[in-house]
């Protein structure tokens, strides 16, 4: 498989070194069967700075950008995914709102240890009764004689138990002048009131720290507030956004690994009188995984370009990666027979690791419908020219789909368009398609070779016949209603 397109090689090489530290040091199966981080694996990520990886130089860090946290989950994530978690939460959702949003007192007193390593960062959104669904916060930031009362309950905490420190959100009504604003809180642990619960028994990423948090009626400074107060929403975007698209890169390692495994086992399996990858259907399964990968890769590359910018292309691009990513670990465990089955393979646990991406950091049915909204409102018309190369044009004619479709639901539907969910997913969904296909293609047109140039033709037309597919059971939408009325 092609290298991911990075320019910044500082970036490159410390992916390359923490690639070599990961084949030598991490233990996938061990990690999974303990349950637990191992301390020791901390340390030496620590000592090897990478956890001050995107955070400011003048307080410890190394200084780099968004695209060079992707490129180093990416790497890390091929060889475990909870490892990758545990980094990658904290470079993304963990420290991002501290790092733009924090003032130079808050990042004075935690960004060097943060840097450092000797503290971790969690951020805890996710409730009882909120998940992707942001609005139904219940946790309480109010004013108090004090200083700032903190009420409320965090689930799915991810590095919960690992973390000193935490990004909190909550309602915030009142402050910052909002009535039913909200807000962002820096908070510590060991502060009074708050508690970290049990680790959670999980599928996949069982190495990786998820618990709950409790803050109990806690009482803290207003300087633990994060940014300006009532603003929360505004800043959850981007700090999702930004998380978002560190996770999809590590969805990309784990494709890669599963592929890498599949293609050496298919060349060594003799079946039939020839090994595997000399039989067609196999050779068509292989060349759809390259074909989603190079796609996925290309979409996180893009994303990664404009840090300004990332609301819309890190939807796509966490929704078609993760599901890249179980697309391409199914076919592995397909693929290896038997063999696929069996955890010693490692080929299990990929695809255990890789499914909650769907669910966490914004389920992807929900994405769909946000990305289809988005469409709704400011997809632009398909270019009509730009590159002659097969990939870009066939890539214009499933944009060009996807813009018809977008159209169409807005004439007929016109503003109860916005109300209708079902076809806001759909459209959604034929916009990442595009857009998946349109990066691809821009990167084969960059790249210049013939590899690169059949990777992106081949998802082009696999993302023709997904959207031939959506389109073709629209007009007989299901009755669920009816549907839901069995009893089985």
């Amino acid at each position: 498989m092609p290298e991911p397109t990075v320019t910044d090689d500082v970036a490159v090489a410390i992916a390359d070194g923490v690639e070599r530290w990961a084949n030598d040091r991490v233990q996938p199966l061990a990690l999974d069967h303990a349950h637990k981080m191992d301390p020791a694996l901390i340390e030496e990520m620590a000592e090897m700075g990478l956890f001050g990886l995107v955070l400011p130089e003048a307080y410890g860090g190394s200084g780099l950008g968004l695209a060079a946290a992707a490129t180093v989950i990416e790497r890390l994530a091929r060889r475990d995914r909870s490892v990758a978690t545990t980094l990658g939460l904290h470079l993304g959702l963990g420290t991002r709102g501290l790092v733009r949003w924090g003032t130079p007192e808050q990042h004075e007193r935690l960004i060097p240890r943060l840097a450092s390593g000797k503290a971790l960062a969690a951020f805890a959104t996710t409730e009882p009764d909120a998940g992707s669904d942001l609005t139904a916060l219940r946790t309480t930031i109010e004013a108090h004689p004090e200083g700032i009362s903190v009420r409320g309950t965090k689930i799915y905490v991810t590095n919960g138990g690992l973390a000193t420190i935490f990004t909190i959100s909550g309602r915030s009504p009142g402050l910052g002048g909002a009535r039913k604003g909200q807000s962002l809180m820096l908070l510590e642990k060991g502060d009074k009131g708050l508690e970290v619960g049990a680790e959670e028994g999980k599928l996949g990423l069982r190495a990786s720290s998820t618990t709950t948090l409790n803050l109990d009626d806690m009482v803290v400074g207003a300087d633990r507030i994060l940014g300006a107060p009532g603003t929360g929403a505004d800043m959850l975007r981007h700090i999702l956004a930004w998380g978002r698209t560190v996770m999809a890169a590590g969805c990309v390692g784990t494709a890669v690994a599963a592929y890498t495994a599949t293609r050496r086992h298919t060349a060594e399996r003799v079946q039939f009188g020839k090994s595997l990858d000399k039989l067609a259907v196999v050779r068509e399964q292989l060349a759809d995984m390259a074909a989603l990968i190079y796609a996925a890769r290309a979409l996180v590359d893009q994303t990664t370009a404009d840090e300004e910018n990332l609301e819309v292309p890190s939807l796509s691009a966490k929704v078609f990666a993760s599901e890249c990513s179980g697309e391409v670990c199914d076919l592995a465990i397909q693929l290896h027979g038997g063999a696929g089955y069996i955890e010693e393979t490692g080929i299990p646990l990929m695809l255990r690791d890789t499914r909650i991406t769907r669910i966490f950091e914004g389920a992807n049915d929900v994405l769909r419908i946000h990305r289809g909204l988005f469409a709704v409102v400011a997809e632009a018309p398909p270019a009509a020219d730009g590159s002659a190369s097969a990939a870009s044009v066939a890539a214009r004619k499933v944009r060009a789909e996807a813009f018809r479709a977008t159209q169409n639901a807005k004439d007929r539907l016109g503003i109860r368009l916005a109300g209708d969910h079902p076809t806001l997913h759909q459209l959604g969904a034929r916009a990442i398609l595009a857009d998946a296909a349109e990066a691809a293609a821009r990167r084969a047109d960059r790249e210049g070779n013939e590899t690169s140039a059949a990777l992106a033709l081949r998802w082009a037309e696999m993302a023709a016949s997904r959207i031939a597919a959506i389109d073709a059971r629209e007009p007989a939408k299901l009755q669920s209603e009816r549907c839901m009325e069995w009893s089985p």
